[in-house]
């Protein structure tokens, strides 16, 4: 039987590849499942990779969300307050499926929550419809393949786990895609630096972590090669310090080669703590406080940076 009232699926604030197409394969496998009236939506602006995926498998970007007070939701690929909704306390949660740590969001009632270690939350979603035997459309599949591609950085990731590797293989044929073809022009599409201020670097992809009223965060900018955005370093560097003043107690970027698979870690905070954390010779500039780090083979905030920045909260 249909829900009379709407269901919105979205996942968080600064919605990566991963978040979107989580929302939208959701949407499509409740509405053959149960016929649902479901939604796909989102809760920010589309980064440029994500808005390359949808051209490509012609898919409609999902509405825009901008209160959820009362309204029916299921909350994708995260489960924290900070990066969710606007008054998403005063909606009526139904169910959650992320694959990072768990955090803050509360409910009334129990609900179905699904938190399993995967590459992308697709993943996890992409295994319901073997369960109940419901075909994966070419173009569902396209967009699955895209979310663990870029959550992954090609398989790259040590979050990417051999489930994972064998569903993209899987679902690949079902979209007839090379896999590395498609997923390095999906990646370069997402690695536009020329036309962004470095504030929108900052924050297009952007997680906060609390604890109490402590708070850190860590954003990521992909690219193919370091030598353009280095050319703004000390720019990045001064727009991140002043984002740390909006109560963080330190903030992150993560300039990640997706093919080389390297990252300059560029922090604002006490520089001790931060020191102490990754043990790498810091690059300084005067009169800010923060730095540069370089870090070889890093290529994951969840595995990699988010563990060793959330000691800062405790």
């Amino acid at each position: 039987m249909a829900h009379k009232k709407t269901i919105y699926i979205f996942g968080h604030t600064h919605p990566d590849t991963d978040s979107i197409c989580s929302a939208i394969v959701y949407a499509h496998f409740l509405k053959e499942r149960h016929k649902h009236n479901v939604v796909p939506a989102r809760i920010g602006e589309l980064n440029p990779e994500t808005k390359f995926v949808l051209k490509k498998w012609g898919v409609k970007i999902p509405v825009l969300l901008r209160d959820a007070t009362g309204k029916n939701v299921i909350i994708v690929d995260h489960n924290e307050i900070d990066i969710s909704a606007k008054n998403v306390r005063h909606a009526n949660i139904l169910e959650i499926i992320d694959h990072h740590r768990i955090g803050d969001v509360e409910t009334i009632h129990p609900i179905p929550f699904e938190n399993e270690p995967r590459g992308a939350t697709a993943a996890i979603i992409a295994d319901r419809f073997s369960w109940f035997r419901i075909p994966i459309p070419r173009k569902i599949a396209g967009l699955i393949v895209s979310a663990i591609l870029s959550d992954t950085v090609l398989l790259k990731s040590p979050t990417t786990i051999p489930k994972d590797r064998v569903l993209v293989r899987k679902l690949a044929k079902i979209a007839r895609i090379d896999i590395q073809k498609y997923g390095h022009a999906m990646l370069e599409a997402g690695c536009d630096v020329l036309n962004h201020t470095a504030r929108q670097l900052i924050l297009g992809d952007f997680k906060t972590y609390r604890h109490g009223d402590t708070k850190v965060g860590v954003g990521q900018v992909p690219v193919i090669g370091f030598d353009t955005i280095m050319e703004r370093k000390e720019e990045l560097l001064r727009a991140l310090v002043q984002y740390q003043k909006r109560n963080y107690i330190a903030t992150f970027l993560m300039v990640t080669d997706v093919i080389a698979t390297n990252t300059y870690l560029f922090f604002a905070g006490d520089e001790e703590k931060v020191k102490k954390l990754f043990h790498k010779k810091i690059e300084k500039f005067a009169g800010l406080s923060g730095g540069i780090m370089y870090l070889p083979k890093v290529v994951s905030r969840k595995a990699q940076i988010q563990p060793k920045v959330l000691k800062l909260l405790k």
